[in-house]
């Protein structure tokens, strides 16, 4: 039997018209799922999140965190705090569509989204990222509108087992991010500690040693006690943390109170000012002067352990 040439182009069209349907409808589904897909159960191969909050195409804010052989970091400097980090990773874990927007809906949506939205992304360890973007709660406020980039479907999602929204998780504040530490020191890093009181030199002080292992004196060479330097030096075992973040211009009008100084055998050195909480009696404000140049609130009860006056090193004469 003869075969044309006719028929055998239309049985090439009639196989590519078959494939087109085929392969058509699976990069479609794969597509629609992907544009609902906000879970990401391979958190541990996460190398990289980039949390960018904008307003229109304005960047307001924006936090970059990086996975590092010593933890994760703000940029390539600052330690994660590891609550809000931990919260993160579980919600990027878990996290899932309720329903997409409805149709009445959708329009508004869209519109907010495109005005204020946080940009999130995610790079893997082999070189993969996703992104996807994340809007304000429902009405209900048990569920967020997400959108995949590329998309024109926003959905509602949810974490199950949570009665609340999500966009708060992703926030790119840096005083949700890092963990307020003032410094991180032990007694054994320490050859000299001075608080100057401004103002007040009788109360200032230096207490040093020449060898790591020789005896803590003062400066002034008074005789010291001992058990008031061994209980002052009990505060410098580590990290030191101030209770959160302030703004800068929160110290406009005000004067220093003291100025600390940590000096450490490698070479080293913490520094910071103190000055009077502008409302709380309870409180200081704390600048740093070693990088990263921050502004801190913290109690009184906390700070006071190292801010003792001179007199109370000095040895009382018998």
């Amino acid at each position: 039997m003869k075969v044309s040439w006719a028929s055998i182009a239309l049985l090439v069209v009639l196989l590519v018209a078959i494939g087109v349907v085929i392969w058509g409808g699976q990069i479609a589904a794969r597509r629609a799922e992907a544009e609902k897909r906000f879970a990401f159960p391979d958190t541990g191969a996460i190398v990289e999140i980039h949390l960018v909050e904008k307003h229109a195409d304005t960047i307001f804010r924006r936090i970059d965190l990086r996975r590092t052989p010593k933890g994760w970091l703000i940029g390539d400097t600052l330690p994660v705090f590891e609550q809000p980090l931990q919260t993160l990773l579980r919600t990027l874990v878990a996290q899932t569509p309720r329903a997409p927007v409805p149709q009445n809906a959708l329009k508004n949506v869209l519109s907010f989204l495109r005005e204020h939205r946080i940009e999130v992304t995610l790079r893997f360890r082999d070189g993969r990222e996703e992104e996807f973007y994340v809007g304000g709660p429902t009405p209900d406020q048990f569920a967020t509108y997400m959108l995949r980039p590329g998309s024109d479907q926003p959905y509602e999602v949810f974490l199950p087992g949570l009665e609340g929204y999500l966009t708060s998780r992703y926030y790119p504040d840096l005083g949700v991010w890092q963990s307020n530490q003032m410094f991180d020191a032990r007694v054994a890093d320490l050859y000299a500690i001075q608080v100057d009181y401004t103002g007040e030199p009788e109360k200032s002080w230096r207490l040093e040693r020449p060898q790591p292992n020789a005896p803590w004196r003062l400066a002034t060479e008074e005789p010291v006690d001992s058990f008031a330097v061994a209980e002052y030096l009990m505060a410098y075992s580590g990290p030191f943390y101030a209770d959160e973040l302030t703004s800068a211009d929160s110290l406009v009008g005000l004067s220093t109170i003291a100025e600390v100084q940590l000096f450490l055998w490698k070479g080293k050195k913490y520094h910071w000012s103190v000055y009077p909480h502008s409302s709380s009696a309870l409180h200081y404000y704390v600048r740093l002067w070693h990088s990263p140049y921050f502004v801190y609130i913290i109690s009184r009860h906390t700070l006071d352990r190292l801010l003792y006056k001179r007199e109370q090193f000095v040895k009382r004469s018998a």
